[in-house]
């Protein structure tokens, strides 16, 4: 008994929170949820557009996420990228003619540029970005 507690303060101890763990500051996406009320202001920027047109329950839209969110990395203030949620914004995924998801667009200046149905690598989509510049 003697032995075991001196190993057992020791394992205690260890279990405390890592410093690394706690510096880990939390990701804040770059990817813009958009609506409606938001859609004229995003038009006006100036800068290429990326809208991902998806809903929570379709599986490729699930697959197509992570990849949106890279690109927003990637490109940083180059570009806007946005998702719209098809299911709470109806009459603007309507607008945009979207009859399948994924749905993704491509907006110069409020202006459609490219429009992609499925699942997009990372490279067709900044490619799509920076040639709408």
């Amino acid at each position: 008994m003697k032995r075991t507690l001196p190993f057992l303060a020791a394992a205690l101890l260890g279990c405390g929170t890592h410093p690394q763990a706690a510096s880990q500051e939390p990701t804040v996406s770059k990817v813009v949820t958009l609506n409606a009320a938001a859609f004229p202001a995003l038009k006006a920027q100036g800068k290429p557009v990326l809208i991902d047109f998806w809903a929570p329950w379709c599986g490729p839209c699930r697959t197509q996420g992570p990849i949106v969110e890279q690109v927003a990395e990637q490109l940083g203030d180059r570009a806007v990228v946005a998702k719209l949620n098809v299911d709470d914004e109806r009459s603007l995924a309507a607008q945009f003619g979207v009859q399948a998801i994924p749905t993704l667009v491509v907006l110069k200046d409020g202006n459609l540029v490219q429009r992609f149905v499925g699942v997009q690598s990372a490279e067709v989509l900044k490619n799509a970005l920076e040639s709408a510049k």
